[in-house]
């Protein structure tokens, strides 16, 4: 069978899908990953056909604009909204048309605006996979982290998603008529609808974290996460090695793909947050840009390493709140302290404390020493964190999320 699966996003929306798609492959398959530009090389480095969606997200996240959205600058999304946004979708318009118009069957990341409407123009099967719960229960509301407001009203809050086509749709509907020779497309949708009906759902998140909703239908599945394991060969370099040897195992300090406006007043608190507390720590710059500032030698700094291996040696996490490291947080059964900053990171920094694996969420742009301090030290010293991580480690390693989606796509 010939599938094209499309992520969107950063690394931890896109890493599942490699995991999906390398799986997918060794049963025979033939498969072509659409992804941002940037994870080119990364993609094909596991063996995939690559075909990029148009845009570098890491240049796009590291943009002077974009750092002021996510500080809280709704002003400046307005302000580059056309000069960058609109040309944003025409791309990704074209290349999702590239990458699936030859698939028996597309599996969509949510953030692919077009792939129903591929769907729609080659009658492949289709199936939306979600690396967090975005479709409708009436147990929880959409990403909210600390309210519920009854089922009638938890429901009402997916329903934003009717309103993720209109800002395109003029885009969208010239594109339906030159690239795929449709006509004009639903100008609402639910998430996964399309003008054929529904797609196929599918949440990769562990039942142990989230159970899957009494309500949903027979269509819309929880499979448990796609873990794609990077870490078999890896070993540390040796300044590393030097560091991990030289006392007891540090809390890993990483914040993944955000990016703030001020990276190095941020590393200036969470390296005093460290000394305050009396912590060692390693400390992952990752696209942010954190400042490699002059550090005690409690703190080591690093780019980044494959999560799975590294998070092995390290006694706590401290993370954003994204949905993959949140994942692989849990898998190794470490406690977290989240620090979330956009988007749907304070829904996991919530499930997180709310599972019993660490504590109160700290959020990012609000981060002082003093309560990174005060964070740390809870973290590392409440046993009860630890306990119910390894419970909720155990739970995951027993589930095969690859395993059960793969059957879902392929077998209907």
């Amino acid at each position: 069978m010939k599938i094209a699966l499309l992520g969107f996003g950063t690394r931890g929306d896109v890493q599942p899908y490699v995991a999906l798609g390398k799986a997918l492959k060794a049963r025979g398959h033939d498969i072509l990953l659409g992804a941002p530009d940037n994870f080119r090389d990364w993609v094909e480095g596991h063996g995939l056909k690559f075909h990029g969606l148009g845009i570098d997200m890491e240049a796009f996240l590291r943009s002077p604009e974009i750092r002021r959205v996510m500080a809280g600058n709704w002003f400046a999304l307005a302000k580059i909204w056309r000069q960058t946004i609109h040309p944003m979708v025409l791309n990704l318009l074209e290349n999702t048309w590239e990458a699936g118009k030859d698939a028996d069957a597309i599996v969509y990341h949510p953030k692919v605006v077009g792939a129903t409407d591929v769907s729609e123009a080659t009658g492949a099967r289709l199936a939306c996979a979600a690396p967090i719960p975005l479709f409708p229960t009436g147990e929880f509301p959409l990403l909210t982290p600390k309210r519920n407001f009854g089922a009638r009203l938890n429901r009402f809050t997916y329903n934003g998603y009717y309103l993720a086509r209109p800002p395109y749709l003029k885009i969208i509907n010239r594109w339906r008529s030159e690239s795929l020779g449709l006509g004009k497309g639903p100008a609402l949708a639910p998430l996964g609808g399309y003008k054929g009906g529904m797609a196929t759902r599918i949440c990769a998140v562990s039942p142990s974290v989230i159970p899957r909703p009494d309500d949903w239908g027979e269509d819309m599945h929880m499979t448990g996460y796609w873990f794609l394991d990077e870490g078999r060969d890896w070993r540390p370099d040796p300044a590393l090695a030097e560091f991990l040897d030289a006392g007891d195992p540090p809390v890993y300090i990483g914040f993944g793909s955000m990016t703030t406006q001020r990276p190095d007043h941020l590393a200036r608190q969470i390296v005093e947050g460290v000394r305050r507390a009396g912590a060692r720590a390693l400390l992952a710059t990752g696209w942010g840009g954190l400042e490699k500032l002059e550090v005690p030698e409690t703190v080591h700094v690093i780019e980044g390493a494959p999560h799975d291996a590294l998070f092995r040696h390290v006694s706590a996490v401290v993370h954003h709140g994204g949905a993959g490291t949140t994942a692989a947080g849990l898998r190794s059964g470490r406690p977290a302290l989240v620090c979330p900053l956009a988007v749907d990171q304070p829904f996991w920094g919530r499930r997180v404390r709310a599972l019993g694996c660490g504590p109160e969420p700290q959020r990012l742009k609000r981060l002082t020493a003093d309560s990174f301090a005060r964070g740390l030290e809870d973290l590392v010293r409440n046993d009860s964190y630890r306990t119910r991580a390894t419970d909720i480690a155990r739970a995951i390693a027993s589930e095969d999320g690859i395993g059960r989606a793969i059957e879902i796509i392929t077998e209907g």
